[in-house]
């Protein structure tokens, strides 16, 4: 017999009625804004599986938009969710979709619509409100959100992935794991480093600064400020 934890037991302090239903799509709307690093404007959600049956009727849609207006899942706001968006002058599009069976039943994508700096991903909520992120940017990867993330893609050059360790290294943080992936149409790679601690503002300026580099963005742990104990 296993030991588990009274948060994943009883899962995180949330509005309801499901974790899997109401603070995982919290949180995958929240990591798709903390992706976008800004206010998207236009947004369209689709629901897959048990979510495409059930999302009305369990809050899943108010749940998703609070996350994308930045809300965490205990914040009583997702109840008016529709409210905060159009106050805040965001139009989201929602939609029912068929992912295909290779995807967990669970499963949202998101797509926020920018000329330059468009953002989607695909994620699922696996109960007790946590999720795992399988594709961003059409690309496949699995991000738990349970430790602060670096994302990057660069270009697939020799000695980046000792440029950017060192550089992280500088900021005496360290790696919880590294894994990367060639894109080889476009000649980049994708990079995702799980990080022990959040960094400063001049990590992210550092990294940018690595040649070849194309975007960095880091994500935060989800779970930030909502533990129960």
């Amino acid at each position: 017999m296993t030991d588990e934890s009274a948060f994943r037991i009883l899962g995180p302090i949330m509005t309801g009625p499901s974790s899997s239903h109401t603070a995982g799509a919290v949180r995958i709307g929240r990591a798709a804004r903390l992706l976008f690093g800004a206010d998207p404007q236009k947004v369209f959600v689709y629901f897959h599986g048990s979510f495409a049956e059930t999302w009305r009727g369990h809050g899943s849609d108010k749940a998703v938009i609070g996350g994308l207006l930045g809300f965490k899942t205990f914040d009583k706001r997702i109840k008016e969710a529709y409210k905060y968006a159009k106050k805040a002058k965001m139009d989201v599009i929602l939609k029912k979709i068929d992912l295909g069976h290779n995807y967990h039943p669970n499963s949202i994508k998101i797509e926020i619509i920018d000329e330059k700096n468009p953002v989607n991903l695909i994620a699922e909520s696996v109960g007790g409100g946590d999720i795992v992120i399988r594709e961003v940017l059409g690309y496949k990867i699995e991000i738990t959100g349970k430790n602060v993330t670096i994302i990057l893609r660069h270009q697939d050059l020799m000695g980046t992935l000792s440029k950017i360790t060192h550089v992280i290294s500088q900021f005496e943080i360290n790696i919880l794991s590294l894994q990367s992936k060639d894109l080889p149409r476009e000649g980049d790679a994708l990079t995702t480093v799980e990080i022990s601690l959040s960094p400063p503002a001049e990590l992210k300026t550092s990294l940018d600064n690595i040649e070849g580099m194309k975007m960095v963005r880091i994500l935060p742990r989800l779970t930030e400020g909502e533990e129960i104990f």
